[in-house]
């Protein structure tokens, strides 16, 4: 059986009167090699941004959701074992 790869997407999406409308990525974390590492990372970014979400980005909610790994953009993707996916997420909303 081929290894499935998994990844995280935080996304900033649009919001306008309650409405979620386009927006961007915000960072990508990837591959996940197995879901239990993919789930304890969606976790923790999870509850970094409970109560945060609109506030972070204006104008914007963010949001984290899983996603298969594509490796055609492996270029796109920050290797979550490298380093703490909530200080990414930081660094991605400071930029």
């Amino acid at each position: 059986m081929e290894l499935a790869h998994y990844s995280l997407y935080i996304e900033a999406r649009h919001c306008k009167d309650g409405i979620l409308d386009g927006g961007y990525t915000l960072l990508r974390l990837g591959p996940y090699t197995q879901t239990r590492h993919a789930q304890c990372d969606y976790d923790r970014l999870t509850a970094a941004l409970d109560g945060h979400e609109t506030t972070l980005v204006p104008g914007h909610r963010v949001c984290v959701r899983f996603g298969p790994f594509d490796v055609s953009d492996h270029q796109l993707f920050t290797d979550p074992y490298e380093a703490d996916a909530v200080a990414l997420l930081d660094a991605a909303v400071a930029r």
